[in-house]
């Protein structure tokens, strides 16, 4: 009943969609703009720690006020959850396109005083439509914040590192002993966050840390 009085809309074109679990139509989705590997390689290389990440795909251009932007922010904050699992199963064809082979999808965690204040994890929902597409498990498990960080909006480059540098712990290190692992992100910004976790992982066993991010925002 909802549907018929209020049809979902492509937050690209506002055009009405079939299904209301996808944000975007398909026409939106591939006229986003991409993120190249040397963007992303660029990025990382300026981390005190830029081989903590064995390989790192970025899907699109986070494009303030346009339709990546509106995506996110409904993802994120509006109470979108389930939008994650079609933007994961697009990040999925990123990621295996380039190469990517896992053994474990990793979501980059909350702190349980942020995950009860919004309800959910947006990384979860985006790593398990990744899990569905390349058929991979995911565990939500596994890889823990412990302590509270603030958030890394408006941090400069050396702040987010400080800010997320110990953020991360692994609980059950005999799940990644060996194995490589997949780590999600909904954005990418200077990859501080991303790097501690892999750091974190790679002291715990893991044989490798592939990062995976829904779009690339700053410069």
């Amino acid at each position: 009943m909802l549907d018929v009085l209020y049809p979902p809309q492509c937050l690209g074109c506002g055009g009405r969609l079939p299904d209301p679990d996808t944000p975007l139509c398909h026409r939106c989705a591939h006229r986003l703009e991409r993120v190249t590997a040397a963007e992303v390689d660029e990025r990382l290389e300026r981390l005190p720690a830029p081989d903590a990440l064995a390989t790192c795909t970025v899907l699109w251009r986070f494009d303030a006020g346009g339709a990546v932007q509106r995506v996110q922010h409904r993802l994120k904050y509006g109470n979108r959850p389930r939008y994650g699992h079609a933007l994961g199963r697009w990040m999925a064809t990123a990621y295996r396109d380039a190469g990517g082979r896992a053994d474990l999808i990793l979501p980059i965690p909350l702190h349980r005083a942020r995950y009860y204040e919004r309800g959910y994890n947006q990384s979860t929902m985006l790593a398990e439509g990744i899990a569905q597409s390349l058929d991979v498990p995911c565990r939500e498990d596994v890889l823990l914040r412990p302590r509270a960080t603030r958030s890394q909006t408006h941090l400069s480059r050396e702040d987010r590192w400080s800010n997320v540098a110990a953020a991360f712990a692994v609980e059950h290190p005999e799940a990644i002993a060996g194995r490589r692992v997949l780590l999600v992100d909904d954005v990418l910004t200077t990859g501080a966050t991303l790097a501690a976790a892999a750091t974190a992982l790679t002291a715990a066993g893991a044989a490798s840390v592939d990062a995976l991010a829904l779009a690339l925002a700053g410069r």
